[in-house]
C-alpha cells in the first residue's frame, strides 16, 4: 500500500524524524516564511508533472491549493492538497531502506546527489548497504552512511540519527519501502525529510489496526467499485456492449477477455470474482446484483477450479441466484472436481452450461451476434 507524503511523513516524525511544518489544505501553515504546495496522489513523478507549486503569500498558496485540488495528474486524481513551510535548504541528499526479496534482507540506499533526477545519478555515487536481519543496522554503520552523505562531517551526527530512526521506523511500521527524497540540510544545519515516500507490506495488515486510515479512496466507474468492495475486482470494456464476463481468477479473466474479443463479441464489462466462489451465495449475491444492474443480453460465467469443488460452486450460484436473477440468457463454462453434478444442478435454472470453453464461446458469440 503507497501512502500520501503526509501520511508518511506522520509516520516520520513519529519516530523523531523532522520534518517541515505541514497541514492539509484549506489549512495553512502558521508563522512560515513562504509554502510548498503539495498534491497528494499515490504515484511519483509529481514535480516534473506540475504537481508542486511554491508560493510566496497565504493568497497565493491558497490559489495554488485549489488549482491542484481540482487537478489530474496524468491518470492519477489528485486525493488532497498537502502545504508545509518552504525550506532554506543547502543540499538535498537521498535516503531510502528497502526489501530486497533477493538479498533476503533490508538495504540502505543512500547518495549525497538527492533531488528530482535521482534516477540519473550514477552508480558510484549511490550507496547500498544490506543489513542482517538478525543483528539490524548498527551504529557504526550509520556513521558509514553519514560520511558517505556529508564527508564534510559538518550534519553527519544528524544524518547518522535519521538513518538509524528510518530503518527502525521500517521494521517497526512493517514497510517495504521508506525513501526521503530530498533528504534536506538547510542553511541553519538542520537534517529534514523535506519529503516522503512509504509503501507498506500489505501481508502485515493484521499487525496495524490504524492502516484503514490510509486506503485510498475507491476509484474507477460505478461496477468497478461495487466489485471492490465484493471482494472481486472488474474492468469497464465498452459501454454499448451487451456481454458481461463473470470469471474465476484474474488470469482466466484476461485469456477470456482475450478470447471472447476474438470471436467478435462486444464486451461490456469482465468481471474477476477473486476469492467470493468460496463463499457461496452470500459472496456472490452482490456480483449478480451488479451484473442485474447492467442488464446484458448475456452473462458469460467461466468458472475453472483446480482445488475447489465445482459442485459447491454450483450450490452457491443457485442460492444467489434465487435471490438475484440474472437478466438475459446465462452461459456457463464450468470445469473441474465435480463438475458434472455442478452443471446438473444449474441445468434447472435455465442456465446454458458446457464444460469446453471453445463450445461456450461459440454459444456466447451466437447469442450476443444474434
Amino acid at each position: 500500500m503507497n501512502l500520501l507524503e503526509h501520511q508518511g511523513k506522520r509516520l516520520l516524525a513519529r519516530h523523531g524524524i523532522a520534518v517541515p511544518r505541514g497541514v492539509l489544505w484549506p489549512a495553512l501553515p502558521t508563522g512560515v516564511g513562504g509554502y510548498v504546495v503539495k498534491a497528494q496522489t499515490r504515484a511519483g513523478g509529481r514535480g516534473k508533472r506540475g504537481g508542486i507549486r511554491f508560493a510566496e503569500t497565504s493568497e497565493a498558496a491558497g490559489a495554488a491549493a485549489r488549482q491542484l485540488a481540482a487537478a489530474h495528474l496524468g491518470d492519477d486524481a489528485v486525493e488532497s492538497v498537502y502545504v508545509e513551510e518552504r525550506l532554506a535548504i543547502a543540499k538535498e541528499l537521498y535516503l531510502a531502506v528497502v526489501v530486497d526479496r533477493d538479498a533476503r534482507c533490508r538495504v540502505v540506499l543512500a547518495s549525497p546527489r538527492g533531488g528530482v533526477d535521482i534516477e540519473d545519478v550514477p552508480d558510484d555515487a549511490i550507496l547500498r548497504l544490506p543489513v542482517d536481519p538478525a543483528g539490524g543496522l548498527t551504529p557504526s554503520a550509520a556513521r558509514e552512511i553519514a560520511k558517505f552523505l556529508d564527508p564534510s562531517g559538518a550534519a553527519s551526527g544528524a544524518i547518522e540519527t535519521v538513518v538509524m530512526a528510518l530503518y527502525a521506523l521500517v521494521v517497526a511500521e512493517d514497510m517495504m519501502l521508506a525513501e526521503i527524497n530530498p533528504l534536506a540540510v538547510t542553511e541553519d544545519g538542520r537534517v529534514v525529510a523535506a519529503d516522503a515516500k512509504c509503501t507498506l507490506d500489505e501481508r502485515a495488515r493484521f499487525r496495524h489496526d490504524d492502516w484503514d486510515a490510509y486506503a485510498a479512496p475507491p476509484q474507477g466507474s460505478e461496477i468497478e467499485r461495487a466489485m471492490a468492495a465484493a471482494g472481486g475486482a472488474a474492468a469497464d470494456i465498452d459501454p454499448d456492449g451487451d456481454v458481461v464476463g463473470v470469471i474465476s481468477g484474474a488470469g482466466l479473466m484476461m485469456a477470456t477477455l482475450d478470447l471472447m474479443v476474438a470471436h467478435g463479441i462486444r464486451v461490456r464489462c469482465v468481471i474477476d470474482m477473486g476469492g467470493t466462489p468460496l463463499g457461496g451465495a452470500e459472496g456472490l449475491v452482490p456480483i449478480f446484483q451488479a451484473v442485474a444492474a447492467m442488464n446484458p443480453r448475456v452473462t458469460f460465467i467461466n468458472a475453472y477450479f483446480h482445488t475447489a469443488l465445482a459442485d459447491s460452486f454450483a450450490r452457491g450460484v443457485v442460492d444467489a441466484a434465487t435471490t438475484a436473477p440474472l437478466p438475459g440468457r446465462v452461459i456457463m463454462r464450468l470445469l473441474g472436481r465435480n463438475a458434472a453434478d455442478g452443471r446438473a444442478l444449474l441445468a434447472p435454472l435455465g442456465f446454458e452450461c458446457y464444460d469446453g470453453l471453445t463450445e461456450a464461446l461459440a454459444a456466447v458469440a451466437a447469442v450476443a451476434k444474434g
